[in-house]
């Protein structure tokens, strides 16, 4: 498809304003924002400092909207202002209002028609930051207009600011294609039009900042890093044989793995919690999964060779499942020994590869059926670096059937699939994986510890299903190691895998 005087990753200078004074707001900290534009033809606010414009598509349920990051500045110490245009460059109106909305189904998630979904995502401080709030509502625009042809609206969200040595961010949004590794300057910006809420007023508010949460699974082991911490579940079929607290040939070169982590990590404290799953009864399960925690610490004492390490030892029977006792995965996910230690320093960071992708470039990479989804194909279009360690897959669902495509609810993480999905969330792409055949590894698109996930979310203002003929583009945000030059890209549909598109190149 092509957009009318625009290519969607493309750089222009746009507005970073001079002073902001808005009257009776800088000590109203209970101030909302009010009206955030028109919804008439026009553009961002200019002014004399300039922002590199970056440009994504915005899908909605009518169509495709643009949305324009204009302006990510620091406006006070503890303040990050962003300025957006929503713009409309087809023939029919578009509604845009929902679209930017957090999408959790949790009470503190606020206001669904603002841009209260947006995501700030620092990589390397392992955070993610969300619009300040004020009870239900956050200090943003609100009032997002149906879109007429031709038609913009300026827009704004005020962030709780990152550390000062942060200096690049990836920006998510629930249907919004990924503002990667854009940079974060320092000075005011612009009231957009309407606007009653500044720096000064957002200061105050209710912060919202989740750790960045990055899993991968494996044959012989799983890794959660959230935050400052890094989990590793071992799975105990491969540590120690049936109801054996004995460590098997396989251990030890898992085991020696963990060690050298460790090692790398600033921590002095280990945490080593035996599991097990449900089968059985307590009363043999408790005392084994005691055994086992203690012969892991044991062997890991051994083996580590940084001093001033305590290890902590401790079983917890069947009390603290991971998944779905109700399947055979589950159930071997739940059978575990979970080390916990401070994470390790990141290596250095990747350089940005072949993106960002341009969008309506018709890339393919790969393609195929989707089984079982009536008529649904898949199109790989680009997996490539940021140049902020994360890795970016885009991929088009094609409705090539001749009449409507099933809801599409399939792409979601399942408990039937993997023994363990979201609890809290509306459907997303979310059980699309990264998987790395000759590390046996698998991994998930990053989520944060709410449960959002950094991936296309299926929300109310966006397509839920597609006629004969249509598509959609959507994406995925990921986290593997730095080494990997080529992925399968693994795609669910309910309760099976669907689709597996081997080779995917990295860029």
């Amino acid at each position: 498809m092509k957009w009318a005087g625009s290519r969607w990753t493309g750089l222009g200078a746009v507005a970073i304003a001079g002073a902001v004074v808005l009257s009776g707001c800088s000590d109203k900290k209970e101030a909302k924002p009010g009206p955030t534009g028109s919804g008439k033809p026009g553009g961002a606010t200019r002014s004399s400092a300039a922002y590199e414009k970056r440009s994504v598509p915005l899908p909605v349920k009518d169509g495709v909207a643009r949305l324009d990051l204009t302006a990510l500045s620091r406006t006070s110490g503890s303040t990050v202002t962003a300025r957006f245009t929503v713009a409309n460059d087809g023939k029919t109106p578009l509604t845009v209002s929902g679209a930017l909305g957090d999408q959790l189904n949790d009470p503190g998630a606020g206001y669904i028609l603002s841009l209260g979904g947006l995501g700030m995502v620092d990589v390397q401080g392992g955070k993610v930051y969300m619009p300040l709030r004020n009870g239900d509502h956050c200090f943003c625009s609100e009032d997002i207009k149906t879109l007429p042809p031709g038609g913009s609206q300026d827009l704004y969200a005020i962030f709780p600011a990152p550390p000062a040595n942060v200096q690049r961010v990836t920006i998510t949004a629930p249907t919004a294609a990924p503002l990667e590794n854009v940079p974060i300057v320092t000075g005011p910006v612009a009231p957009v039009p309407g606007q009653t809420a500044d720096a000064a007023a957002a200061a105050g508010g209710q912060q919202r900042v989740a750790n960045l949460v990055v899993t991968s699974t494996g044959i012989d082991q799983g890794v959660d890093d959230s935050g400052d911490d890094r989990k590793v579940n071992l799975q105990s079929d491969v540590l120690f044989a049936l109801n054996k607290a004995d460590l098997t040939p396989r251990a030890d070169a898992l085991l020696r793995q963990v060690a050298q982590q460790i090692d790398k990590s600033r921590g002095q404290t280990v945490k080593v919690d035996g599991h097990a799953d449900s089968s059985g009864n307590d009363a043999i399960n408790q005392p084994l999964s005691e055994r086992r925690a203690q012969t892991v610490a044991n062997r890991l004492k051994s083996l580590v060779t940084r001093q001033g390490v305590t290890f902590q030892p401790a079983g917890h029977g069947s009390t603290q499942p991971i998944a779905n006792n109700g399947s055979e995965e589950g159930r071997r996910r739940n059978r575990r020994v979970t080390v916990t230690f401070p994470k390790p320093q990141d290596p250095v960071t990747p350089p940005a590869g072949g993106g960002p992708y341009q969008y309506g470039s018709g890339k393919v990479l790969g393609s195929g059926e989707i089984r079982g989804a009536a008529g649904l194909r898949y199109e790989i279009n680009s997996l490539h670096r940021t140049g902020d360690g994360l890795v970016v897959l885009v991929w088009t669902i094609k409705n090539a059937g001749g009449a409507d495509s099933p809801f599409l609810q399939g792409f979601e993480r399942s408990f039937m699939l993997y023994g363990t999905g979201p609890n809290n969330r509306g459907f997303t792409t979310g059980g699309v994986m990264l998987e790395d055949p000759a590390a046996k590894a698998r991994y998930w698109p990053v989520e944060d510890s709410l449960g959002h996930c950094a991936c296309y979310g299926f929300v109310e203002a966006s397509k839920s299903k597609l006629a004969a003929g249509e598509s959609l583009t959507v994406w995925g945000l990921y986290r593997p190691p730095a080494g990997a030059t080529s992925f399968d890209v693994s795609i669910p549909w309910t309760d099976h895998v669907a689709a597996v598109a081997k080779g995917i190149p990295l860029s």
